[in-house]
């Protein structure tokens, strides 16, 4: 069997009443270009579709790691607070009460030493809660040489004092300032805790 069916046949042929005349150079330029174009237009669609794509993804992964980025922020937050909130209980209602009570004479002293610069040859006038009369009178005898009188009432708290000289008044209320921290420091967690709990 011949295999020239197979083969293009590049001799002379000869122009038929049906053949088809050969096509213009330029026309089939013009053709691979437009294919070309369409082609291009094609992979250019894909590439612009892809990159969409790829950026919503990107977009997407990024709102979902802030989310829970937040949310671990907010929930670290929170069980931080909530784990404080029990220590500065403590200091509140136990340190802070102590600290008063240790530094209470020293309070005493320095605001007398003071008090006293301005009325040298008056008697020193010191009221206190009963509970604090022989540790500030041992501490007013090694520390003033002035003479002085303690008063106890009753009706005063455990860290607080009323000095007089003359007519110069001062009060010292430690029990006020514990009580202003404390008041501080439960209004702090109340907000934090709103905040955690509103977002």
């Amino acid at each position: 069997m011949s295999l020239s069916h197979r083969y293009q046949e590049f001799g002379s042929k000869t122009v038929g009443v049906n053949a088809k005349p050969d096509l213009d150079i330029s026309e089939i330029e013009d053709e691979k270009l437009a294919c070309f174009e369409a082609g291009f237009q094609v992979g250019w669609d894909d590439a612009v579709k892809a990159q969409c794509d790829s950026n919503t993804h990107i977009s997407s992964d990024l709102a979902k790691n802030l989310q829970d980025t937040s949310f671990s922020y907010h929930e670290a937050r929170s069980a931080l607070i909530k784990s404080l909130r029990p220590l500065f209980s403590d200091i509140t209602d136990t340190l802070l009460p102590a600290i008063a009570r240790e530094s209470l004479g020293a309070h005493v002293v320095e605001q007398l030493t003071d008090m006293s610069r301005e009325a040298l040859d008056q008697v020193i006038e010191v009221t206190i809660a009963p509970q604090n009369v022989e540790p500030i009178e041992q501490l007013l005898n090694s520390a003033l040489p002035k003479p002085f009188v303690l008063i106890s009432d009753q009706n005063l708290g455990e860290g607080q004092v009323f000095l007089r000289i003359g007519s110069n008044e001062r009060e010292i209320d430690l029990e006020q300032v514990v009580s202003s921290i404390a008041a501080a420091m439960e209004t702090f967690f109340q907000h934090a805790q709103e905040d955690v709990t509103h977002g």
